[in-house]
């Protein structure tokens, strides 16, 4: 995103920071911004996306009085989430705050907040983060131009790193209330079989792929690509906005050296570029990074949903291809 239109957001960030900073009250502790934990029965935990509230709930589930954890409103991609002041106050105000990291959160570098309160949940996991090209500019329509970040950030989406992150909530939560240690530890045990299922199920349908070449339609399946050793692409169409011309030409002649018979998508496209996709011998599927809180389901319902998405359309390419 240009700097000129990110400005604004920024602006929006110091201006609450800086009234919450002049604010007082008689509960909030004047150096941290925050209640401390006497001064409460149970603690605060703040998440920055769903996947992170996904698991803390799953750790904290059967405990009467395990912290109360807040997943805030957020408008869109999480990445791009700018707090607004009354969240700010919320932040500031949490005995622990659990971040994706990978760069999810830039609004951490724009608030005041203690930074004993935050985990960082993908910290003790460098090596195994992937790096972006930074420079990658590209259009959305009437959005403009804006570039991803330097690293990509849905790690969630490699189901052995989903556990990885499980592992650093669970210790988070563990240090804020000791008294809950052996049930978060407990919960975590499931949890962990859970997302080493899901992995077996996402491995045996991608193998089905036996190296075909597939398209993204945008670039936020890093993780699941390297975990699966997915032959992909990615591209940067959305899936409520038509492609323009440039895009349905270049995607023309990238088909030429990648001959894709599917192209996955974060939500429905619409049906116009769907069907021109058909057209082209081109299957769309869904597969949800499920980076929001879903309307129905949850992080593992929705991942197998995705995976029996995946399945069906390659069952179905396949009876296509054989005739």
């Amino acid at each position: 995103m240009r700097a000129e239109r990110f400005l604004p957001g920024i602006a929006r960030i110091l201006f609450a920071g800086f009234c919450l900073t002049l604010a007082s009250c008689d509960d909030v502790d004047r150096n941290t911004g925050r209640e401390s934990v006497s001064e409460r029965t149970i603690p605060i935990v703040v998440t920055s996306n769903y996947p992170l509230h996904f698991f803390a709930t799953r750790l904290a589930s059967g405990i009467e009085t395990a912290p109360d954890i807040l997943l805030p409103e957020i408008d869109g991609d999480p990445a791009s989430w700018i707090p607004d002041t009354a969240q700010i106050q919320t932040l500031q105000r949490a005995d622990l705050i659990l971040v994706n990291g990978a760069g999810a959160e830039p609004w951490l570098n724009w608030i005041t907040l203690d930074q004993g309160s935050i985990i960082d949940t993908s910290s003790k996991m460098p090596s195994r983060l992937i790096g972006l090209d930074a420079s990658a500019l590209h259009q959305h329509g009437p959005k403009g131009d804006h570039s991803h970040r330097a690293m990509a950030f849905t790690t969630w989406l490699d189901p052995q790193l989903a556990i990885e992150q499980a592992r650093a909530v669970e210790h988070a939560l563990a240090a804020l209330t000791p008294a809950h240690a052996a049930q978060f530890s407990n919960n975590l045990s499931v949890l962990e079989q859970d997302l080493s299922e899901l992995d077996g199920k996402l491995s045996e349908v991608f193998e089905q792929l036996q190296g075909r070449p597939v398209f993204f339609s945008h670039p936020v399946y890093q993780y699941l690509q390297r975990r699966y050793g997915i032959n992909g692409q990615s591209l940067h169409w959305e899936p409520g906005e038509e492609p323009s011309t440039p895009d349905w030409i270049d995607l023309q002649q990238r088909l030429a050296s990648h001959p894709a018979k599917i192209i996955i998508w974060e939500a429905e496209p619409l049906q116009s570029t769907a069907q021109r996709l058909l057209n082209a011998e081109m299957t769309s599927v869904v597969f949800e990074t499920v980076a929001n809180r879903p309307a129905q389901g949850d992080l593992l319902s929705l991942m197998l949903r995705n995976a029996q998405q995946l399945q069906t359309t390659l069952q179905r390419t396949a009876t296509v291809g054989a005739k």
